[in-house]
């Protein structure tokens, strides 16, 4: 998976962030992925704080395929933009762990250790 494919992959899979996307597009003229999914943060963090459980089983089997399966790029998209993002919160991060798989949570481990925190 690159980072074009985990973009097109996640409007198919979660299709609330199309409206996002457009607007994304829009405003910047051309993808950032970075920002892009740091857009669709709030959103994941939203279902986080309400442990909504089957939205979340569903975006954390994307998570582990980005890890498994994605180029160094998408690896990099999902550490930095939504992995350590949820990592500022320990209430959030806390609630993400029950729902991560292998490879995410030791990605997300790696980038905790790295900000001292955990």
């Amino acid at each position: 998976m690159d980072k074009a494919r985990s973009v097109e992959q996640l409007v198919i899979e979660f299709p609330e962030f199309k409206l996002i996307l457009e607007e994304h597009l829009e405003f910047n003229n051309e993808l950032l992925p970075h920002v892009f999914i740091g857009d669709c943060n709030e959103y994941i963090i939203e279902y986080l704080k309400k442990d909504e459980t089957d939205k979340l089983e569903k975006f954390f089997n994307f998570f582990e395929i980005m890890a498994i399966e994605g180029d160094d790029y998408t690896k990099e998209l999902l550490s930095v933009t939504i992995l350590e993002r949820l990592g500022d919160d320990r209430e959030i991060l806390n609630t993400a762990y029950k729902y991560m798989g292998k490879e995410t949570r030791k990605a997300s481990d790696e980038i905790e250790k790295g900000w001292g925190r955990s």
